[in-house]
This record gives structure tokens, sequence and C-alpha cells, in this order.
């Protein structure tokens, strides 16, 4: 191989890099990317990839005599206007005549010819392109670089005399033509794990509605079934007063343990905090813990505090709600006694909540399981919508939550939110 027929072959194949790059690494970001404004002018990133990639194949070309230049800019071309459309379609042939005009010589007037032309193609392909199978858009990507390139041979040996290698000649078809359709292969292939992706997680959100439903359906009617029950009794006895009265406790008592499972669904179903302000962590914590002093004492619970002021942003009900779900399950974890450790630990930046208990612990696989919405360590007790709704508080108020659990020696909560610096 000679050196001239080298170097033909590395700028080509740096063509081949540029188009790799803009075409396919820049879309697959967009893809990947979270952000609703990159989300919503994907098409037009795309279609700024495509200029960019022309440019760069115009700025890196194989030169001809006379002023003629050989790149793999067509297959950007032909790629841009294909998924595009109408508008793509005429913006990149702009951009390839009016940066080939830039670059100068005799070969920006051919440009001009084929350009159009497959700017007039593209157009009329695109409805076929778009609705077409993966093989369908690779053949018809595929057919229309080599169709281009006899294209570019004719109109540069015919209207401009020019003689042209033969192995050059076939080197650019066979690199413009294996560009172009593994170029679309891949932008196919990640349309097509986007949308598995999408579908998925779809799928994955209506399994956790369908186990919240029959979670929330299990743990409603048992409490309404034995409302029912004594309802039932209180109207077709006649009972004293004092069994009466014990009947309509438990009946209400039953009413708030349901109301507490649609309180804890709805808020994990919409956890977006109403009424943001500024509150003290230390102030909330005390008045939480008076809150479950009561159930403490009730299991021969001690409490231990070590609290330290710092501000946090959220909604102070969320904040009680999630903490008193979280020292609810430490103190049921010590039916018999045992100590609840709270402490605050103020680092400038953020601040720490530490809760600790000394009950039962939990196993490595229920630490990752902990905050499924079936998955509870109460057995019939529990419904696992607590310590869901908790974790879910502690996400939408910018925190973290990290536990650490040893079996019959406890469980520890790390629950840490950024200070308020305002």
């Amino acid at each position: 191989m000679s050196d001239e027929m080298e170097h033909y072959i590395q700028t080509l194949l740096l063509n081949v890099l540029f188009l790799c790059f803009f075409l396919l690494f820049v879309p697959l970001l967009i893809e990947s990317c979270s952000i609703k404004k990159i989300i919503k002018y994907k098409k037009s990133i795309f279609t700024l990839s495509a200029c960019f990639a022309i440019i760069s194949c115009i700025a890196v070309p194989i030169s001809i005599d006379d002023g003629f230049i050989f790149d793999l800019r067509l297959v950007a071309t032909i790629v841009g206007s294909l998924y595009g459309g109408v508008p793509v379609a005429i913006f990149l042939w702009a951009v390839n005549i009016l940066f080939r005009m830039l670059t100068g010589g005799h070969g920006a007037y051919s440009t001009i010819i084929v350009s159009t032309i497959l700017m007039v193609i593209s157009i009329g392909l695109h409805k076929r392109f778009l609705s077409g199978s993966k093989l369908k858009k690779m053949t018809i990507s595929g057919l229309l670089a080599i169709g281009t390139s006899f294209l570019v041979f004719l109109v540069l040996t015919q209207l401009n005399n020019l003689v042209i290698q033969p192995n050059v000649f076939i080197t650019y078809l066979l690199l413009q033509f294996i560009s172009a359709i593994i170029i679309v292969y891949i932008l196919e292939f990640i349309h097509e794990t986007t949308l598995l992706k999408k579908q998925l997680y779809k799928a994955e959100k209506m399994e956790v509605v369908s186990h919240l439903a029959s979670s929330i359906s299990h743990e409603v009617r048992n409490p309404l079934t034995v409302v029912k029950g004594f309802l039932q009794v209180l109207l077709q006895t006649d009972l004293p007063k004092e069994k009466q009265q014990q009947f309509l406790t438990l009946s209400v008592s039953e009413i708030d343990r349901a109301n507490d499972i649609i309180r804890d669904y709805l808020t994990f179903a919409k956890p977006a905090p109403e009424n943001i302000e500024i509150f003290d962590v230390k102030e909330e914590l005390s008045r939480i813990t008076e809150l479950i002093r009561p159930l403490a004492n009730m299991n021969s619970v001690s409490i231990r505090q070590q609290l330290h002021s710092g501000s946090i942003k959220g909604e102070t009900q969320l904040f009680q709600q999630c903490l008193v779900n979280i020292l609810k399950n430490c103190v049921e974890a010590m039916p018999d006694n045992g100590v609840l450790t709270i402490e605050t630990y103020n680092t400038g930046s953020t601040i720490t909540i530490k809760i600790a208990d000394t009950g039962a612990g939990m196993t490595e696989e229920q630490i990752t399981r902990l905050g499924e919405p079936y998955f509870t360590t109460k057995g019939r007790n529990g419904t696992g919508l607590g310590m869901m709704t908790a974790i879910s508080i502690i996400h939408t108020m910018g925190g973290s939550i990290k536990v650490d659990s040893k079996i019959n020696k406890g469980t520890t909560f790390y629950l840490q939110f950024p200070i308020n610096t305002q």
C-alpha cells in the first residue's frame, strides 16, 4: 500500500470517527439524560449534531487536483435528512453548500448538484423510511449512500473531467456504505433500548401499584370487617352499656387504623410538600419524641436524646409523619423493654439524625427490602406502608437514609438532610 493511499484511508477513517461521535454518541447522551429541556429539544440537538458532523468532515477531506475534495459528509446528510424530514433536509443542504463554498475550489459547484439531488431524494423517502423496520431503514440508507457515491463519481469524472483512482473510489464507497448502515443500525438499537426501558419502567410501576392495591385492600378490609361485626352485634342484641361502650371504642380504634393505612398510602402516592417552611430539627424532634413517649412507656422502652439545632427546609407535617413512622417501628421492635436513642450531628452543610433501638434487628436481605410496600418484619401486624412512606418523604426533602442492623442487637437509622443556609 502506497503512502498516499494510506493517507486517504486514515483521513476517511477520521471522518468515520466524526460521524460516530456526532451521530451516535450525542444522541446516546440525549437518550440517557433526564433533563426535560434537553429531551424537549432532542430533534434540534440531533440536527445540530448532524450539522457539526458535516462541518468536521469538510474540515478534514481528501484533497484532489483543482480544488476537488472527498469526505464522508454525505453520510451525515443522509442520516439527518431521513430522520429529520423536510426542514432538517433543507437545513443540512444549506450547511453543506455554505461550508463547502467557504473552503473554495471548483468542487464547491459540484456540491450544489449532489446536495440538491440528495435533498430531494431524502425528502421523498422520509415517510417511507420512518415507517419501515430496522432492516428497511438500513437498506434505504445503504442504497442512498451507494447512490450518492456513484453520483459524486459521475459529477467529478463526467462534468469536471477528473481522473479518480479506482481504489480511492472503492474505499470511499465502502466506507460511506458501511458507515451509513452501521449508524442507522445503532440509532435504531438506541431507540429500541429506550422504548424497552420505558416499557419496563411502566411495568414496574404497574406492579408496585398492583401490590399496593392488594396490600391496602387487604389491610383496610380487616378493620372494616371488625367494625361491621361489632355494629351487627350492637343492632341485634341487647348488651349492657359497658359492653356497648367497649365495642364502640374498639370500632373507633379499627376505623382509625384504616384511616392511618389510607393516609400512609396517599402520602407515598403524592409526597410532594405543599407548605414548605424552614424549621429547627431539634424543636421538631423534641415534639415528636413526646408523641411517641406513651407508646415507649407501654413497652417499657427508655428514650435517650442528644439533640443539636439545625434548620432544614420542608413540610413539618410530613417530617413529623416520617419520624413518627420510624420511631414507632423502633419501639415496636422492643416489645418487652429496651433503649431508644435519638441523636443529631451538625456537619455544617448537612444534619444527620441517628435513631437506634436495641430490638430484634434485621438480616441483610431484610434491610435491602426495607421500604417495599408489601414487605414488613411485623408479620400480620404491619403492611410496610409506614416505612415506605418515611423513605419517600426523606427523598422528597432532598435527604438520604442509611440503615445498619444486626440480629438481636438492634437497628440504627441514619437520616441526612441538607442544612438550609438562607
